[in-house]
């Protein structure tokens, strides 16, 4: 666990869990899954699949120690497109083989967007839907972390380049404490996945290991 430098907060004083959640970003099945909207363009990521242990001890070291959990899930897809802009749909088409367009993604109410294997939510935990890769544009994200009294987000889940840097970004310049855990998230290609966790440690957060997390909340 690396130590504070400049005065800056250290890790424990940071995380402290009555202040604290763990957020589980995107891990939905059309993301994750075999059978995925992701899998369908040839698009799914086998790292994000690998982290699944992962989210599911971060997620229980939150329970233990008292701090709160958080799941962002992704809708996008649905029958009269109202989610999804003609920028999604072009972006789509440019880079992802018509996903949205010939291959609905994250539609309401269906299995691909339900999350993935043993990371599921508590009658306790929190969850906020999404239609943006970041987690505050036209949401309640933010009402509902402050009437919770969260000063401090701890981020797992994918993808680490798209979704969890653009909600790390959109958190800091709303004066939130970031932490990202490494070995977490995932994003492909790994150089990718690098990068991103090397700019939001410069810019936006702090960068460091689920041992770390456990080791300061000593669960």
């Amino acid at each position: 666990m690396e130590e504070s430098r400049s005065g800056a907060l250290g890790l424990v004083e940071k995380i402290r869990p009555e202040h604290t959640a763990v957020v589980v970003v995107d891990y939905q099945n059309d993301f994750v899954a075999p059978g995925g909207a992701l899998d369908k363009v040839g698009q799914r990521s086998v790292e994000l699949e690998a982290i699944h242990d992962a989210i599911v001890e971060a997620v229980g070291a939150a329970r233990s120690a008292g701090a709160r959990v958080l799941f962002l899930r992704s809708e996008y897809s649905t029958p009269e497109d109202k989610f999804v802009s003609e920028a999604f749909f072009d972006q789509a088409l440019r880079r992802f083989h018509g996903l949205h367009r010939s291959i609905p993604i994250c539609v309401p109410g269906t299995w691909g967007v339900e999350f993935f294997g043993e990371v599921q939510p508590e009658a306790d935990d929190l969850v906020v839907t999404k239609h943006r890769f970041g987690g505050f544009q036209g949401t309640d994200l933010d009402l509902v972390l402050r009437t919770n009294r969260i000063k401090t987000l701890v981020f797992t889940g994918g993808i680490t380049q798209v979704c969890v840097e653009s909600t790390v970004r959109e958190a800091f310049f709303r004066d939130y404490f970031n932490v990202i855990l490494r070995d977490v998230v995932a994003g492909a290609p790994r150089r990718w996945h690098e990068h991103s966790l090397a700019v939001m440690d410069w810019g936006f957060g702090e960068v460091t290991d689920l041992a770390d997390l456990r080791l300061a909340w000593r669960v």
